[in-house]
């Protein structure tokens, strides 16, 4: 199917100018509004998103009319979310919005006819959104929809609350359900390694975050595809948060298949002063 990406070669896709003669832009002189939907793992992704270009100079701006491009990363699980898109799509080609479409959508469905002409990011591409908004803002529309590794947890990071900690444990599945679309577009699982997630932990709790939320496509099938599981994350997690309660972890999203057979590890951690589900 050619709107499942392989890993391999990110060189990036340039369809053309979308505006012939358009202006040249100062790299990271601009303002970027970032819109969300779906899951707290796209927000996580929207937040080292945010990050990356807040770092390299961009401004981050709440009102999208005051914004000189969009990035709107999208969620391709429930229809809302696509229809919701989809008139964000509209209303910012009505405005002459230079738009960057990141998330499931465009990884699952590339071909989507909302996506024409847009620049596009795929949900393993996130540590190139500053390359993709720059030629995005110079008149290019780009298309990044490579899979590879997972971007790093040590990207910077803008969080949505200052008080949260989003922490993606995975991303992908072990499972075919025929009716999923997020599987079409998150792929297999690939899980971080317990050692980069016990250190973002620390990191965020050092950075005075109050609550931490693990996030998955499905938190029990997490390291299956590193030779580890979820109770071996959990006890390294569970030993490194304070026990005054002065920093919550919440327990992710799971399906049954894999969670089943670490009940006990759930119990156990369920039971720490500063667990909760």
């Amino acid at each position: 199917d050619d709107d499942i990406d392989k890993e391999g070669d990110d060189v990036p896709e340039i369809l053309g100018s979308s505006r012939p003669g358009a202006r040249s832009t100062v790299p990271g002189v601009a303002k970027v509004h970032v819109k969300t939907f779906g899951c707290s793992h796209n927000h996580s992704d929207s937040e080292f998103m945010a990050g990356q270009l807040g770092a390299y100079g961009y401004d981050l701006v709440t009102d999208p009319d005051d914004a000189d491009v969009w990035v709107v990363n999208t969620c391709t699980v429930k229809n809302p979310s696509q229809s919701a898109m989809n008139t964000v799509i509209t209303k910012g080609k009505a405005q002459g919005k230079k738009m960057v479409i990141a998330g499931c959508v465009p990884q699952g469905d590339r071909k989507a006819k909302e996506l024409d002409d847009l620049s596009l990011i795929g949900v393993t591409q996130i540590d190139r959104i500053v390359d993709v908004v720059e030629r995005t803002l110079a008149g290019d529309a780009v298309r990044l929809l490579e899979k590879k590794p997972l971007p790093s947890l040590d990207l910077p990071k803008v969080r949505r609350n200052e008080h949260v900690e989003i922490l993606p444990l995975s991303t992908g599945c072990l499972g075919q359900c025929t009716y999923c679309k997020t599987k079409h577009a998150r792929g297999e699982l690939g899980s971080y390694s317990p050692a980069a997630l016990v250190q973002r932990v620390q990191s965020a709790i050092a950075e005075g975050v109050s609550e931490i939320w693990l996030s998955s496509e499905d938190t029990g099938a997490y390291g299956i595809d590193l030779g580890t599981d979820i109770t071996r994350l959990l006890k390294d997690i569970t030993a490194v948060l304070p026990t005054d309660g002065s920093c919550m972890l919440r327990l992710g999203m799971t399906n049954p298949p894999y969670i089943l057979s670490h009940l006990d590890a759930v119990a156990e951690a369920m039971h720490h002063p500063s667990v909760y589900a």
